[in-house]
């Protein structure tokens, strides 16, 4: 069973792993149907059996439908933890899933309940539930490549009670970069 996660029939040595990423954020699920540039850091450790814990931040810049000769935007930043499961450790090519937890920030520029623009401030909490995929150039040195969907890194006003906010649609991620294995 051991082997299935690892790759190997034990186990192997405490890793410690630091990426940087960037890619693109996609809303396909909003009205809005933003787009835009994403940059991800990570710096983690992993137990011989794979499972890591490490932090990340994130941030993105989209825009989205042009309304009143302006384009809507759902921008956030995040700070958190993110545990990952890698599988065939020892092997060239590491598979990985991750679920991530952090504190986001976003300042999206939407319609308000009177159709007029307007840049919000939200603080909240984030999930992301990511798979991503580890290729190594040699014993140190990789590319990283991931795809994630990402709740409530972007908050809006409630349209019920506009006091509150609440999370917009999810938004997909897909982030490719180096990393480093030590």
């Amino acid at each position: 069973m051991v082997a299935l996660w690892t790759g190997t029939s034990a186990a192997g040595a405490w890793r410690g792993y630091a990426a940087a990423s960037t890619g693109l954020i996609l809303d396909h699920a909003s009205g809005i149907r933003a787009k835009g540039g994403a940059l991800q850091a990570y710096l983690g450790v992993e137990t011989p059996f794979g499972l890591s814990l490490g932090v990340v931040g994130e941030g993105a810049e989209t825009w989205g439908a042009r309304i009143q000769g302006q384009q809507l935007q759902l921008d956030y930043r995040s700070l958190g933890l993110e545990l990952r499961l890698r599988f065939l450790r020892d092997g060239g090519v590491n598979p990985w899933v991750g679920v991530r937890v952090a504190h986001s920030r976003s300042t999206p520029l939407v319609l308000d309940d009177l159709g007029s623009l307007r840049r919000m401030l939200h603080d909240g909490l984030s999930t992301a539930l990511r798979v991503g995929m580890d290729a190594w150039l040699g014993e140190h040195l990789g590319i990283t490549a991931s795809t994630a969907w990402q709740w409530c890194d972007v908050r809006v006003d409630s349209s019920a009670t506009p006091s509150q906010d609440e999370c917009a649609k999810p938004l997909h991620s897909i982030l490719l970069g180096p990393t480093l294995r030590f």
